[in-house]
């Protein structure tokens, strides 16, 4: 596809820096159904106790952000002590989110040196900070393989946006695109 084709339509081509037109909800923001919300909850909620608090959610995010205050955590949870499930969706189903990318953000820190690509050091380190042990170079190079949608040898946004069940493209605007 050419890069004008690729604007009319929307699609990411590849590039770090396209667009993808995201499935909005009825406020104009971006659509969370419950079941993609209840991913990023597991994530958080390791201990199946149905509610979070800034403790969970902080110790969790220094994992990739080590800078995160307890302020900032607190402010994600609406200035609360705690939240359920229910009232995070409650909050977030009607967010009004125009000109903001998930999926995007998320690559960020897999991202640090802002390359487009995923550093697979970032990837061993977020595996063992998180608990799920140590990866070898060979498992490293199984999700390379594995995560590498269009067979670059890299992982990029593209790529990464295949992985994560959130923050996928409208139905009429697929995440990648044959160039």
């Amino acid at each position: 596809m050419s890069s004008d084709a690729s604007k009319k339509s929307g699609k990411a081509t590849g590039s770090k820096d396209n667009a993808v037109q995201l499935q909005r909800n009825e406020k104009g923001g971006i659509l969370i159904t419950p079941d993609e919300l209840k991913v990023a909850w597991d994530f958080f909620d390791t201990n199946d106790k149905k509610k979070l608090t800034t403790l969970d959610i902080k110790r969790r995010l220094q994992t990739f952000y080590k800078d995160i205050t307890a302020r900032e955590v607190k402010f994600l949870l609406n200035n609360e002590p705690e939240i359920t499930f229910d009232d995070l969706y409650k909050l977030l189903k009607d967010n009004q989110l125009t000109n903001f990318d998930p999926v995007k953000e998320a690559f960020k820190v897999y991202d640090p040196n802002n390359t487009g690509f995923v550093d697979m050091d970032m990837v061993k380190y977020f595996f063992k900070e998180l608990g799920y042990g140590e990866i070898s170079d060979e498992d490293a190079k199984i999700i390379l393989e594995t995560a590498d949608g269009d067979k670059d040898g890299r992982i990029g946004l593209d790529d990464f946006r295949m992985m994560v069940p959130f923050g996928q493209p409208a139905d009429d605007q697929p995440a990648g695109s044959a160039d």
